[in-house]
């Protein structure tokens, strides 16, 4: 019970949430937000860093192992040399050691600088994505609000006539079916603006949530966006010829600019990358070198005999004193007494021979990166194929648009004087009110097609843009 309070009073504060005041945005500032606040266009930023620290994870190849040693051993024995030690302390201050095979090196290096191109036209892909989504919304935002300023001037001007067409039945100028139609059409266009508000609301709240504002944050975009420049519609051919010739312009810019593109190709050029280096383990050899530096100490033990007599000394046995002074010495050569430092170095190549073998992994993982590169051969002809189309139907769309707008500003001007004339003939008793609805309907249908096509020229362009891969279509 008390979640669903809890529910109930947050959907309330909700809904009594004020709007901000107005604030104009032009279409520029649109896009700048929309990016910044696009969580997959941060995503892909992120990729690149990820993969700008693979390729310096390559080059660390290069670099040895470095460590510093620390032992102690303790040990014991019997009999024997050993006999003598009870341990070593060993301290290696420098302990590097490198391996590299050339075509591993070479080849793991070169596919990590192809997932960085990769990653970096991602960001140009994401971008382009954006950019058209920001611009949809921006024109359906004002295309929605044209709308409901039309319903609301279509709305009072049948108020109006509803007004008329009531005192002229009361009077018995008009007759019922005159008075139910005026109501049946008044009736009518409140839902239209409802419609069309609603419509206004859902395309700001979408526009705000791109930009990362709340969804109640009221927007007014710059009617002038909507607006074109004479070269804007007399930029198209009017020929087919002069079409084609176009067409074939842009597709040509698309198949050198288009960021999918450059990724298909840095695919196939990075599988090819990994399957060389997995072919390369048995086509070089790895070549090492390792070395030390440090310094040890040598534990002995107690000897458990005394030093027999020396030179003048009671019970002097010349061989027997020679001979423990050999043994002293070849003690002392072994194990020396005190630190002593000590350093080597260790160079060389192996080769395996055995990854000659079918049966090897490496043969089987260069057979996947080569079988994956094929592929991109099959994905970059049908991608082809595909921007062709895309390119064609959006250049249809923008032609169709462009037409539309040319002939529908003469006709939104023809259904204005229409409906003049409709009000004032009404108004002199010479049509009915049918007549007068029709001259009304079709104004707001003339004006509706004006502004989609508006709607439908500007969209058409920003996709256009996204299929070339560059703003071949100047953004304002």
């Amino acid at each position: 019970m008390t979640f669903k309070l809890t529910c109930l009073t947050a959907v309330i504060a909700l809904a009594t949430v004020p709007l901000s005041a107005a604030e104009t945005i032009p279409l520029r500032d649109v896009i700048r937000l929309a990016m910044e606040n696009n969580n997959s266009y941060k995503t892909s930023i992120e990729a690149v860093e990820e993969s700008r620290f693979k390729v310096r994870e390559s080059w660390g190849m290069l670099w040895p192992s470095l460590s510093t040693d620390v032992s102690y051993t303790r040990q014991g024995a019997d009999a024997g040399f050993n006999a003598n030690i009870d341990g070593r302390y060993d301290i290696k201050f420098v302990n590097g050691q490198i391996t590299v095979n050339p075509g591993v090196f070479y080849n793991t290096l070169q596919a990590s600088r192809n997932a960085h191109i990769i990653a970096e036209n991602n960001v140009r892909k994401v971008k382009g994505d954006t950019v058209v989504r920001a611009i949809q919304s921006y024109y359906r935002l004002l295309l929605a609000r044209e709308g409901a300023a039309m319903r609301e001037e279509s709305i009072r001007a049948l108020e109006e006539n509803l007004k008329t067409v009531t005192i002229g039945y009361n009077k018995g100028i008009f007759s019922r079916l005159d008075y139910l139609r005026a109501q049946v059409a008044f009736a009518n266009e409140k839902t239209q603006l409802i419609n069309a508000e609603n419509d206004a609301l859902s395309a700001m709240a979408d526009l705000n949530i791109q930009i990362g504002n709340d969804i109640f944050v009221r927007l007014d975009p710059d009617p002038g966006a909507m607006q074109l420049r004479p070269e804007d519609l007399s930029a198209l051919p009017s020929d087919t010829e002069g079409e084609r010739r176009l067409l074939v312009v842009m597709i040509g810019e698309a198949l050198r600019h288009r960021p999918e593109v450059i990724q298909i190709k840095k695919t196939k050029e990075m599988r090819e990358d990994i399957a060389a280096a997995a072919e390369a383990i048995y086509l070089w050899p790895s070549f090492f070198v390792s070395g030390s530096y440090g310094t040890s100490k040598t534990v002995s033990s107690a000897s458990s005999s005394a030093p027999p007599p020396g030179p003048g000394e009671p019970g002097y046995d010349p061989i027997q004193y020679q001979f423990y002074q050999m043994m002293s010495g070849v003690q002392e050569s072994f194990a020396p007494s005190g630190w002593n430092n000590s350093w080597s170095i260790t160079a060389g190549a192996s080769y395996r021979w055995g990854a000659l073998s079918p049966l090897d992994s490496s043969h089987a993982r260069g057979k996947q990166s080569r079988s994956a590169a094929r592929q991109t051969e099959f994905q970059m002809d049908d991608f082809i194929k595909s921007v062709k189309l895309e390119i064609q139907r959006g250049y249809l769309k923008l032609k169709a648009a462009s037409i539309s707008i040319a002939s529908q500003q003469g006709n939104v001007t023809t259904a204005e004087e229409s409906l003049k004339v409709a009000v004032t003939q009404f108004r002199n008793g010479i049509i009915d009110n049918t007549k007068l609805i029709e001259a009304n309907v079709q104004l707001i249908t003339a004006r509706t097609l004006y502004i989609q096509s508006l709607y439908d020229f500007q969209v058409a362009r920003a996709e256009l843009n996204r299929a070339i891969g560059v703003d071949y279509f100047p953004v304002r």
